[in-house]
C-alpha cells in the first residue's frame, strides 16, 4: 500500500499502523470453535482531525496469507477456501463518518461506514471503534461481525460440520504519526 493518507492541512494528523497490532477472528461450528489471528501483513493509515472531530481518511490492507489458526491443516483449508493465490489481499476503506465523539480527554467513540473487500467482493459495512490518544500516537480498538451470507458465500465445512454464518472479529492496533 502506498502512502495515500498524507494530508498537509494543519489540523489533520496522519497516523500509520505499527507492528504492535493483532486481529483475531472466531468462527463457530457445532462442537467446535475455529479461531485465528494475524499480527503481520497489515498496513493501515488514518488522517484524523481531532479539532473538528472527524476522520478524513482511513484504510487498511491485509495480506490474507498471514491469517493463522495455529494448525497447518486448518490454515491450508482456510487458504484454499479464500483463494489467497488469486486474491491475496483484503481491505477496508472508510466512506463516511457517522459519529466521532469525545468520551473523555483522550478517548473517542467512532462510528463509520466502510467498504470491506474480501475474496474480491465488496460490501458496505458499519464499523464502530474507539480511539485512545497517547503521547506516541493512537490506539484503535474495534469489534465487529462478518457474514459469509452477506458476501454471497457459502460458509465452509469442517468435515461434516458447517461453520455458522457469522464470524466475530476483534482488533487492536497502535498507530504512530506518519513522517
Amino acid at each position: 500500500m502506498t502512502d495515500n493518507c498524507t494530508d498537509t492541512s494543519s489540523s489533520i494528523e496522519t497516523f500509520s499502523l505499527t507492528p504492535d497490532f493483532q486481529v483475531d477472528f472466531t468462527a463457530y461450528a457445532p462442537l467446535h470453535t475455529f479461531k485465528g489471528w494475524t499480527n503481520k501483513g497489515v498496513e493501515a493509515c488514518m488522517d484524523i482531525d481531532f479539532e473538528n472531530l472527524t476522520i478524513v481518511r482511513a484504510k487498511a490492507v491485509a495480506q490474507v496469507s498471514c491469517f493463522d489458526t495455529g494448525d497447518k491443516l486448518k490454515n491450508l483449508a482456510m487458504m484454499e477456501y479464500i483463494r489467497w493465490k488469486k486474491i491475496p489481499e483484503a481491505s477496508v476503506e472508510m466512506t463516511e463518518v457517522n459519529e466521532f465523539t469525545a468520551i473523555d480527554e483522550s478517548r473517542y467513540k467512532v462510528s463509520i461506514r466502510a467498504v470491506l473487500e474480501f475474496m474480491g467482493i465488496q460490501r458496505n459495512l458499519p464499523l464502530s471503534f474507539t480511539i485512545t490518544r497517547k503521547n506516541e500516537g493512537i490506539k484503535v480498538d474495534i469489534v465487529f461481525q462478518w457474514s459469509f451470507k452477506a458476501y454471497g458465500l457459502k460458509a465452509p465445512q469442517l468435515l461434516f460440520l458447517k461453520v455458522r454464518d457469522i464470524v466475530d472479529i476483534k482488533g487492536t492496533g497502535f498507530l504512530r504519526p506518519a513522517s
